[in-house]
C-alpha cells in the first residue's frame, strides 16, 4: 500500500514520501514553494507511463533509449478538478513504427496512474485521527 504523510501550515505544505520531502503550492495556505497539486498529478502520470513503457521494452528487447512526455491538464471548477489531460509521447531509439505503437498501447493499458485516473478511485475514506 502506498503511504504519504502531509503537513500543512500557513506558508508551507509538505509531503513526506519515505525519506523524501516534496512541497506544494496552495493559495489557501499562502504557500508559494513547490508546485501545484495538479502538476504533481500530471508528473505522476508521465512517470508511471514512462516506467511502464521502459519495463515492457526491456522484456521485449526493444531498443528504447528515451521516453519524452509532455502533459497538459485542463483545470475546471464545479467541482474543481482536472477535466482533461493531453499527453504527447515521443520514443527515442531505433524503433519501428509498429514497436512505438505497441509501446504506446502498453503504456496506456498497464500504467497504474492512468488506470486510476480513467476508472476513478473506488473508495476514498476520510476520518479524523484521535
Amino acid at each position: 500500500m502506498a503511504r504519504v504523510e502531509l503537513t500543512a501550515q500557513r506558508g508551507k505544505i509538505e509531503a513526506r514520501i519515505g525519506e523524501d520531502t516534496i512541497f506544494f503550492k496552495s493559495s489557501g495556505a499562502e504557500s508559494e514553494i513547490g508546485h501545484w497539486p495538479t502538476e504533481y498529478i500530471l508528473a505522476a502520470l508521465g512517470s508511471c507511463f514512462s516506467g511502464t513503457v521502459f519495463s515492457y521494452a526491456r522484456t521485449k528487447g526493444f531498443p528504447l533509449e528515451k521516453v519524452m512526455v509532455a502533459l497538459e491538464g485542463e483545470v475546471v471548477s464545479g467541482p474543481s478538478r482536472i477535466a482533461s489531460i493531453t499527453m504527447e509521447v515521443e520514443f527515442l531509439g531505433n524503433l519501428t513504427r509498429a514497436e512505438k505503437e505497441q509501446l504506446l498501447a502498453v503504456g496506456e493499458r498497464a500504467c497504474t496512474v492512468m488506470n486510476t485516473l480513467r476508472r476513478g478511485v473506488e473508495t476514498i475514506t476520510t476520518r479524523l485521527r484521535d
